[in-house]
């Protein structure tokens, strides 16, 4: 376990209770989620054993993604709310930020860990970034078997993702949201 580490937990708390901090504004709360996503992805990248010990993984999705996109969905499904096509439009868009954080993540995680992954085009062939790994003195060599793990996870969320943002889903809501709006 490195100090950094450690400190990286700590500051991870602070955050998660700005972000249920009730006098904070939507955008205080955004800021704090950012900060926390970032914050992990380092811990995840730079110790992966020590943030698996510490469910960072499951912490992040929970913190994160999860229960902003379970309030959302909630409000989305609210037909007294009228703002439930904004909402809706929010609930989408935050959605396109989790694929592309965990996208994102999957790309760096098998990069500096090399992970290769048959679902997986290198990033150097997207033109995105090198494939080349840099900073690695401060990176803790993991197990294969724990990047093995952490490149699941991030798979699995990104198929988590997939029904919440499905077409069929969001035609529904927009469609039951102008039936009962009397607008069609």
């Amino acid at each position: 376990m490195s100090l950094q580490s450690a400190q990286y937990l700590r500051q991870a708390e602070v955050l998660k209770a700005d972000m249920t901090d009730s006098k904070l504004g939507p955008a205080e709360v955004w800021t704090s989620r950012q900060a926390l996503q970032d914050l992990y992805q380092k811990m995840l990248v730079t110790d992966l054993e020590y943030a698996l010990d510490k469910k960072v993984e499951q912490d992040l999705w929970n913190h994160a993604f999860k229960n902003q996109i379970t309030t959302l969905q909630g409000q989305a499904k609210n037909r007294a709310n009228p703002n439930r096509s904004e909402v809706q439009a929010n609930l989408s868009l935050f959605l396109e930020a989790a694929s592309g954080f965990y996208t994102q993540l999957l790309q760096e995680l098998c990069t500096v860990f090399n992970v290769d992954l048959p679902c997986r085009v290198k990033s150097s062939q997207l033109g995105i970034i090198s494939n080349k790994q840099t900073h690695t003195s401060a990176i803790v060599k993991p197990q294969s078997s724990s990047c093995s793990y952490i490149c699941q996870h991030c798979l699995v969320h990104l198929g988590d993702i997939v029904p919440y943002n499905s077409p069929l889903l969001v035609g529904r809501l927009q469609v039951t949201s102008i039936v009962h709006s009397g607008s069609w």
